[in-house]
């Protein structure tokens, strides 16, 4: 039976993990075991943090959204509903760009949100909110295929009276 030499193939996997920890300290970054141990962690944690890193941003964009809200004598919570209700439609994170480098025009936003909402400690018109909301809503277009499932439905109705 020929002998089979393996160095070559160890080598190059060694290569591959010495690769990845390049820039560690200690033995970590030249004894194989340790160095495996190493780049199997910090998959790990990068993992995990590519999530966590989305719930800080988060986080922090409505923090400064609220800080600039206070300084329009204006709640967070209150703001975002008033948005809501002026059909106001921008994510937290164009809300905090404007907050930080534009103020002048997030101070636009809160007036337009102080402006539709009702007084504190009331409850909202619903008509008027169900009138606001049908104006900004994008008509959808009947196509051929709704057609045909509305017929279907009638036809099936008619069966079910008869």
């Amino acid at each position: 039976m020929p002998r089979v030499k393996r160095g070559v193939t160890a080598r190059a996997r060694h290569k591959k993990i010495f690769k990845l920890v390049k820039g560690f300290r200690g033995k970590r970054k030249n004894v194989f075991k340790l160095a495996k141990n190493a780049v199997m962690k910090a998959g790990q944690n990068a993992y995990r943090d590519r999530r966590l890193k989305k719930r800080s941003f988060h986080r922090l964009w409505i923090l400064r959204i609220n800080a600039a809200c206070r300084q329009n004598d204006m709640k967070y919570s209150r703001f975002v509903y008033g948005l809501e209700l002026a059909g106001i439609l921008i994510n937290r994170k164009m809300l905090s760009e404007l907050a930080s480098n534009n103020p002048e025009i997030f101070k636009e936003l809160v007036e337009k949100a102080k402006a539709t909402l009702p007084p504190e400690g009331q409850a909202p018109d619903l008509e008027v909110i169900k009138k606001r909301l049908e104006k900004g809503k994008v008509k959808k277009e009947k196509t051929p295929k709704d057609e045909e499932e509305a017929e279907k439905e009638v036809m099936a109705d008619e069966k079910v009276e008869a």
